[in-house]
């Protein structure tokens, strides 16, 4: 693919600005502040497009940065580019817009009806991030970040499984690490809401329980009272028993002097009235014992002070069945919470079946990655004058360089064969992922920590490559170079 025209139409400083372009390297030069990192910025957005943050970062975004800077409300560019013989013109709405991407094929003159997936072929299916890690190098970053280990892996193990990448054992992990996820932030869930019905019930069962201890509490005030006034109760009915018995005896001496009366005294009414009075001392007597006699206990019901009142006795019932309830329920949680526990095992067998899908790609990984050791190789060759003729990357991104007396690792190596490194496994790991598509290389400063030998070699490298590459620099050396190598 080739890149023919950039058109800035409203994007960050340019407003209806073109840049047209030409197949190998085109140098664009300019001094700082002049706005080549936004156009390089520009190439990016118009393949993949500006995706906005949100909260705190949405204020230094790509998408807020390259803002309009006259027309905020018009956010818009459009690019040419040419493959295999048919022209493409991609426009590009970056702000709110009903058809926020279009693809026209110019030389055909149609219409794309899926524009994602026209641009996704035009690219060779690469991904963004792949793309930023390989052809496309921002302002001093050549190095690459972990996102390339994980592309590369997702492509050797879609080759090795089915030849031609369609089956996607990234996204399979994704997939299992998502339900994963989802069904731990469920668990956590479920455990939380568990755990506060158990607080809440232990919390009744302990107030329930105070209640219970303090009602107890109560009736034993009332089981204590017998044991102060018991003795002087009982000497209390002692001697009434005893002024019962004296007045019952001296009502029937009394009987007795009246009958006696009776009948030995003279006159006649006298011995009337003695007589009535006998009757009455003897009817007395009867009247004393029945009023001052013990009563029954079955005609009283009345309860001594010492017993506990009904009520109270009927309240500690009620208590102690609503204790009782609520521990059954609290263990009924308890068994609902090791059950939960014993979901465990789901996520492990998830855990488990990610790290083995892991172990066999890695496998593959080591086995497939034989192709871009070799390519990175010959790159690093060349550009290093075969200084340093083999580089290794596993599968954590470890790298290994190798000369004719030692194998290094990166640190042990200078910042200038470091940067030259790391270009070689760009453009290798490139040319691995793109397959049959080229893509153009967008360099933005990159070969700022060069010495000039250094530049002078991996621009004839470029040059060699067949690719269109787009070098945006404020040194005049990149231009001079290119002239002399013609």
């Amino acid at each position: 693919m080739e890149i023919q025209e950039l058109h800035l139409k409203h994007y960050g400083k340019f407003e209806d600005y073109r840049i047209r372009l030409n197949p190998g390297v085109n140098v664009i030069y300019g001094s700082n502040e002049t706005g080549k990192t936004t156009i390089h910025s520009f190439v990016r957005s118009m393949f993949f497009g500006l995706n906005r943050a949100k909260g705190k970062a949405a204020r230094t975004d790509e998408y807020q940065i390259r803002q309009p800077w006259d027309r905020p409300g018009a956010f818009l560019g459009s690019m040419r580019v040419c493959e295999k013989g048919e022209v493409y013109r991609i426009d590009r709405c970056f702000d709110r817009s009903t058809k926020p991407l279009q693809v026209t094929c110019e030389t055909g003159a149609w219409e794309a009806s899926d524009p994602e997936g026209v641009l996704s072929a035009l690219t060779g299916g690469i991904s963004e991030a792949a793309f930023v890690n390989t052809v496309f190098i921002p302002q001093a970053h050549c190095e690459t970040d972990e996102v390339l280990a994980q592309e590369l892996q997702r492509f050797m193990v879609n080759s090795d499984r089915s030849g031609d990448g369609s089956v996607d054992v990234t996204r399979a992990l994704q997939s299992l690490r998502r339900k994963k996820k989802q069904f731990e932030q469920k668990q956590k869930k479920e455990d939380e809401l568990l755990e506060a019905r158990i607080s809440e019930k232990q919390a009744r069962a302990e107030a329930v329980r105070g209640e219970l201890e303090r009602l107890r509490q109560k009736a034993d005030t009332y089981m204590s009272v017998p044991l102060e006034n018991e003795t002087d109760d009982d000497s209390q009915e002692d001697g009434i028993g005893r002024i019962q018995k004296v007045l019952e005896i001296l009502l029937f001496i009394a009987g007795l002097l009246a009958m006696g009366g009776a009948a030995l005294l003279e006159p006649l009414n006298v011995r009337i009235f003695l007589g009535v009075f006998a009757a009455v001392f003897f009817a007395m007597i009867f009247a004393v014992h029945f009023l001052l006699g013990k009563r029954d206990p079955d005609d009283d019901q009345d309860l001594p002070a010492w017993e506990i009142p009904p009520y109270l006795l009927e309240e500690i019932g009620n208590q102690e069945e609503t204790y009782q309830k609520l521990q059954k329920e609290l263990e009924d949680l308890y068994q609902n919470h090791v059950r939960i526990d014993g979901a465990d095992t789901e996520a492990a067998a998830l855990t488990m079946a990610i790290d083995r899908i892991c172990e066999l790609s890695s496998d593959i990984y080591q086995k497939s990655g034989g192709k871009l050791g070799d390519t990175a190789s010959e790159i690093l060759s060349e550009i290093t004058g075969g200084r340093y003729q083999r580089i290794v990357l596993d599968d954590t991104s470890s790298v290994r360089i190798h000369t004719p007396s030692r194998v290094l690792g990166l640190h042990q190596v200078s910042g200038g064969t470091m940067q030259q490194i790391y270009f070689a496994l760009r453009m290798a790991a490139g040319e691995l992922l793109c397959g049959s598509t080229v893509l153009p290389v967008i360099l933005d400063e990159t070969f700022a920590m060069y010495d000039d030998a250094r530049l002078e070699a991996v621009l004839r490298w470029l040059k060699r490559s067949g690719r269109q590459v787009i070098l945006f620099t404020c040194q005049k050396r990149e231009r001079e170079i290119m002239k002399r190598i013609g």
